[in-house]
């Protein structure tokens, strides 16, 4: 009788030891999702000239508006130098606010090169910035920064005198990071920059 006790303590011995020896399973672990480092785009200025607040009215500051959002069907404005001419030319333009350059290329006859930058606004609402007709595009992909330079004022590959093509596009444009027309008399989708940009802008340098 003690013998047989003696082999079932060893056995339940053997037994609790071998348990010990297998490895929990591991949890698996879900990796975390890229964190976006731009800041949300809170505050917007303008994508022309060394200071932001700039005005719409010819003579009345460096920059004006030459045609505005829904004049003769334009889907945007089309800025230049009160000096004239081509006296724009390669001036810089700037990105109007915190983003991602999601489209920067030859847009093709009319268009000359184009960057387009989505802007991510602190509700999470996306909107897109274009520049058109640029001589240089200074950045293609990647982050930019409220007023970082973007490119060049250019003329389209000479098809105009020299001017800054502006755009802002809401997610239900047609034209969503793509070119598209700069025209048309359906306007659904796209904002009034200047007013945009007023509405958001803060007076820093």
């Amino acid at each position: 009788m003690g013998l047989i006790r003696f082999f079932c303590i060893a056995i339940l011995l053997s037994l609790t030891t071998a348990c010990n020896k297998v490895k929990p399973t591991e949890a698996v672990v879900a990796k975390p999702s890229p964190v976006r480092t731009t800041a949300n785009a809170d505050t917007f200025g303008y994508p022309i000239g060394k200071n932001p607040s700039v005005t719409q009215t010819k003579d009345s500051d460096e920059w004006y508006n030459a045609l505005d959002l829904g004049e003769n069907d334009h889907l945007g404005e089309d800025w230049n130098k009160n000096t004239g001419g081509n006296t724009d030319c390669g001036e810089p333009v700037f990105s109007i606010a915190n983003g991602e350059i999601t489209y920067a290329a030859d847009g093709g006859p009319g268009w000359g090169n184009v960057i387009i930058v989505t802007h991510t606004l602190p509700d999470g609402t996306r909107v897109q910035s274009l520049y058109g007709h640029l001589q240089e595009i200074s950045k293609r992909e990647g982050e930019v920064k409220k007023r970082e330079q973007i490119g060049l004022i250019g003329n389209a590959n000479g098809r105009y005198l020299c001017h800054l093509h502006l755009e802002l596009r809401q997610e239900n444009s047609r034209d969503w990071n793509r070119p598209g027309g700069g025209y048309s008399s359906d306007r659904k989708g796209w904002l009034d920059p200047s007013d945009f940009i007023d509405q958001r802008r803060r007076h820093e340098r």
